[in-house]
């Protein structure tokens, strides 16, 4: 009897765990009545200011995973400072900033390989900033270069994406795009919808074509202020 309580406790507090975990992203998984009219054919995001950002929600297989909010912090030479906050779902919260060298250039020819990964500074459990440069980056390019081309949109191509609803609101008059992407050697086949009223990369959905993975628009603004000074 004492092994089957044990067992019924341990259960119940492996549910518990998991519902506690859900709850710390359902919180900030916020959702707006707002209505966004259609406004044009999208074909590049906004030019970046800073203060732009964007809070897009990660699922897999339909359960929600993480948080991540991206923010334009500061034009540096021909580079932007951006940040990301990232919340799991065990609610432990992750800072980063990196400087994207060459981004402006990349915009405009449509090449994301141009972007160059110069500095990634982390914010550590103690307050205390450490940054990675030079040659200890060569592994972070290698893992993140998928991740930074990404803020590289610019199509030539225009397919009606129809109106799309996320928790941020509904997007009238999105644009669709399908795109093929390559991260550590696997290929991944994606379909997104944007519109020009999002800041950063103007991206409202996202998904896998497999739909196993997918982004959606929780909110977005343009008065943001970084958590790294």
């Amino acid at each position: 009897m004492k092994k089957v309580t044990g067992l019924v406790l341990m259960l119940a507090l492996v549910v518990l765990c998991v519902h506690s975990q859900s709850k710390a992203l359902d919180a900030l998984w916020t959702v707006s009545a707002k209505t966004y009219p259609s406004a044009g054919k999208f074909s590049t995001p906004k030019p970046w200011a800073p203060g732009q950002y964007v809070v897009v929600g990660q699922l897999a297989n339909g359960k929600r995973e993480s948080i991540t909010t991206t923010l334009v912090v500061a034009k540096v030479g021909n580079g932007w400072v951006i940040e990301n906050v990232v919340i799991d779902k065990s609610g432990k919260e992750s800072v980063s900033q990196m400087l994207l060298g060459n981004y402006d250039a990349a915009m405009k020819s449509g090449d994301g390989s141009q972007i160059e990964l110069i500095w990634i500074k982390t914010l550590e459990k103690d307050g205390s900033v450490s940054k990675t440069e030079g040659q200890a980056l060569v592994l972070m390019k290698a893992m993140m270069k998928s991740t930074y081309e990404k803020l590289v949109v610019n199509l030539s191509e225009y397919v009606d994406g129809g109106s799309v609803q996320v928790p941020a609101g509904t997007f009238a008059g999105t644009t669709f795009v399908t795109a093929t992407t390559k991260i550590l050697g696997k290929t991944i086949e994606s379909e997104s919808w944007f519109h020009p009223s999002v800041p950063v990369n103007g991206m409202v959905r996202s998904k896998s074509k497999d739909g196993k993975s997918v982004s959606e628009l929780i909110s977005f603004g343009f008065d943001g202020k970084p958590r790294i000074p």
